[in-house]
């Protein structure tokens, strides 16, 4: 009898436990990108000795008055990218309507219930103790995050901190990126 040499894949839930960092992160500076129409600079504290800075094409939807101390939740350990000359060191995340396409919709997760720093985990799970290597956006948008009934889950598992749960106000079912 032949054994099956193949591992079974992993929970989509414990995947992005052991692949994704998510942290509450506040948005301390916002500028727009001297060369993209489409792109803010934002300045954000994730709770580390040194700010963070992120690239994100959410000019459309956004006024900077409207990001600026807000606090979001930041893709930590998405592996850093260089948009039109400048250093993205992660990526927030946003719900979108899941009958539009081509990035035509946004919302910004914001998360005013988690100090920054916060790492969010899917329910039931806890933060892992070593630091884990980057996660390339290809790898992170194959991971099944989304909104249901206005929670963000990951296989079926709510995305939190404490038992308090990260939520979408406008797109309140569908996907998260």
């Amino acid at each position: 009898m032949e054994q099956n040499t193949q591992t079974a894949a992993l929970p989509a839930a414990e995947e992005f436990r052991n692949r994704v960092i998510l942290k509450a992160a506040k948005i301390t500076n916002v500028e727009k990108h001297p060369g993209g129409t489409m792109l803010y600079i934002l300045t954000l504290d994730a709770g580390d000795p040194e700010p963070r800075q992120i690239v994100s094409s959410i000019v459309p939807f956004y006024e900077p008055e409207e990001l600026l101390g807000k606090t979001i939740v930041l893709v930590y350990n998405l592996k850093p990218a260089n948009f039109r000359g400048v250093r993205s060191n992660g990526m927030l995340l946003a719900a979108s309507d899941p009958d539009v396409k081509d990035h035509e919709t946004c919302e910004v997760l914001f998360a005013p219930e988690f100090v920054p720093g916060t790492v969010l985990e899917p329910e039931g799970f806890t933060p892992p103790d070593e630091q884990l290597c980057y996660v390339k956006p290809e790898k992170f948008f194959s991971l099944p995050l989304y909104t249901k009934d206005g929670f963000v889950e990951v296989g079926g598992k709510k995305i939190g901190a404490d038992g308090t749960w990260l939520t979408a106000h406008v797109y309140v079912n569908g996907a998260v990126g």
